[in-house]
């Protein structure tokens, strides 16, 4: 039976699709949880962050599943381990290990694709077309993504969500590069509105504690 792709529960708050990928991995009322339960959901992922169309994405879905892609499904968890490593050092401002950097060249150089012409409003322009035959091909553009964080980002701008019960990475793109939470809505205000109350909680013991001492 064919199981349904569901790229909307992808939480892409990343702003780098080398992080939307480590994000794949979530934490859900504080119990770890992974979106990536097999390799229909690398499929469904491709979609959610335009690698592949749904359609295309649809018919690979169900041929991996029907081949059973599972040790490349495993091989897609390892580099995400990995990138996820390599994340963590460079929120924390640590050295990046010449086993990531390995990792990451050993998926570049298996890359595959072609390049083609389209007209557009201006003329021409080119397209880089990934050719996608099984969930670890994936892999190399999320590869090249990871290169051009390490050799273009800025380190400072990797950041982890300030909601100590969440794990999502982003990078900070904002114009003071001040972003703080995943996003406002699932950690921001939640975390706002925690505070809050916890001041007034802290507000009504003080004002009994004075009530108490003025009797």
């Amino acid at each position: 039976m064919m199981a349904t792709l569901n790229w909307t529960k992808f939480p892409l708050v990343g702003n780098h699709l080398s992080l939307d990928f480590v994000n794949t991995k979530i934490a859900e009322h504080g119990v770890p949880k992974d979106l990536l339960e097999g390799p229909a959901d690398v499929a469904a992922w491709a979609v959610a962050v335009k690698l592949l169309d749904a359609p295309r994405a649809k018919k690979l879905a169900k041929l991996w599943q029907e081949a059973g892609s599972r040790e490349e499904f495993e091989e897609v968890l390892r580099f995400r381990k990995v990138l996820h490593a390599l994340v963590e050092a460079i929120a924390q401002s640590e050295s990046v290990p010449p086993l990531t950097l390995r990792e990451i060249n050993a998926q570049l150089r298996k890359l595959n694709g072609y390049t083609e012409v389209l007209p557009s409003n201006e003329g021409f322009t080119k397209r880089f077309v990934l050719e996608i035959h099984s969930p670890t091909q994936l892999l190399g553009p999320v590869a090249e993504a990871a290169s051009n964080l390490l050799c273009y980002g800025n380190p400072a701008y990797v950041k982890k969500c300030e909601n100590p019960a969440c794990v999502l990475y982003f990078y900070d793109g904002t114009k003071n590069h001040s972003r703080r939470w995943c996003s406002m809505k699932a950690c921001g205000n939640r975390t706002k509105v925690a505070a809050f109350y916890q001041r007034q909680r802290q507000q009504a013991k003080r004002q009994a504690k004075r009530q108490r001492d003025t009797k």
